[in-house]
């Protein structure tokens, strides 16, 4: 575990050593020999160009996920979260100060990856919520060895979504950072509970960094259209997606998802595959065109993740009074999805997905999926 750590640490040095030399990549590139284009110094001047362009408060959006959405008896494992997210360039200085370092961690994928269509158009968000996850049983007071531990995060996260020229390519970016093992958590689950009449839980002071630790993560998605199918206003599309974060949760992952129905939005504004627990900060969806028709549309979608460590499970520097292994936990998870969105042109919108994913612990009473649902309402501007 403590090996693990070192080198998510390390990845992570070595990722911002890649940012800062990005940052001064292009005027060097620029006096070079031969005056050699850099595709990652275009992504600069592409997200220049948008932010003239782009509107401020493009959008904004409230994502809910509870275990009440699917099934009330399964208080349990990933009990809740929530987020807040603004879409453009008006987030405050701590949305400003994020957004700049996610742009130097960009610049740094962009050359290591050689990503030369992250010289498209770009968005903004930034967002603010929290993660609460729980063992199966909330009575006990003590440690509950063989489940999962306590555990929380408050969390604020800048994201980017840049589209290729073309419209085949799209890459989602964002960089989190928060604190894990606050108290705060346990006393918003117990307000929850009180005025829901639910069992109150009694373990918190045994949760995951159990008086504050901060943590980062990063992440980086390609999405890629696959099909585009339909005649007049009903129509689908299908894309593939191909992700990976560092830092928190430390994972790779391939995901599918296809959506049919009224459909007047682009295929890369919709990406239900892309989330650590609650979705991964992201831009809004533009606006549909005035006279356009309302949107509704059903969508499914299955994610393959190869997880390499979890903050949640695992624990970070600060000690925890119950942690897991690397050996055991599922190194492969397997994640499905489905629900079904409606749009009115006015802007507003309303979205409720249902979400499983396999087991993370190998054995013992935690080895068990999970389901959690989410509500997600969300209103774009002209």
């Amino acid at each position: 575990m403590h090996r693990m750590r070192l080198v998510t640490i390390l990845l992570s040095l070595g990722l911002l050593a890649w940012c800062l030399s990005a940052h001064a990549g292009p005027a060097a590139a620029a006096g070079g020999a031969g005056g050699q284009r850099d595709a990652c110094g275009v992504t600069t001047e592409a997200v220049r160009r948008s932010d003239a362009s782009e509107p401020a408060g493009v959008g904004a959006g409230l994502v809910l996920d509870e275990h009440l959405l699917t099934d009330g008896s399964r208080d349990q494992d990933y009990n809740g979260g929530g987020e807040v997210t603004l879409s453009g360039r008006r987030a405050g200085f701590p949305g400003r100060l994020l957004d700049r370092a996610l742009g130097f961690l960009d610049r740094g994928s962009c050359r290591a990856a050689g990503l030369g269509v992250m010289d498209g158009q770009a968005a903004h968000a930034f967002a603010a919520g929290l993660l609460v996850f729980t063992p199966r049983d909330l009575g006990p007071g003590d440690v509950v060895r063989g489940d999962r531990p306590y555990a929380s995060l408050f969390f604020g996260s800048a994201g980017r979504r840049y589209v290729s020229e073309d419209d085949a390519v799209a890459y989602d970016t964002s960089l989190t950072i928060g604190v894990l093992g606050l108290a705060a958590a346990g006393d918003v689950q117990r307000a929850l509970h009180d005025l829901t009449g639910s069992a109150r839980p009694r373990g918190w002071s045994h949760q995951i960094s159990e008086g504050g630790e901060p943590t980062v993560r990063y992440s980086l998605a390609r999405q890629a259209v696959l099909a585009q199918f339909g005649r007049g206003g009903w129509r689908g599309d299908s894309k593939w997606t191909g992700a990976f974060s560092l830092g928190t949760v430390t994972e790779a992952s391939v995901a599918l998802n296809a959506r049919w129905g009224r459909i007047e939005s682009p295929w890369w504004s919709f990406t239900p595959e892309q989330d650590m627990y609650v979705q991964e900060t992201q831009p809004v969806p533009p606006p549909l065109p005035e006279r356009a028709s309302a949107e509704l549309f059903a969508f499914a979608g299955i994610r393959i993740k190869a997880r390499a460590y979890n903050a949640f499970l695992q624990g970070q520097f600060r000690h925890s009074d119950l942690t897991y292994g690397e050996g055991d936990l599922n190194p492969v998870l397997d994640e499905a999805w489905a629900g079904v969105e409606l749009r009115s042109a006015s802007g507003w919108a309303i979205q409720y997905l249902a979400r499983w994913q396999s087991a993370e612990l190998r054995s013992g009473i935690g080895s068990r999926s999970f389901l959690w649902g989410s509500i997600e309402i969300a209103k774009s501007f002209r």
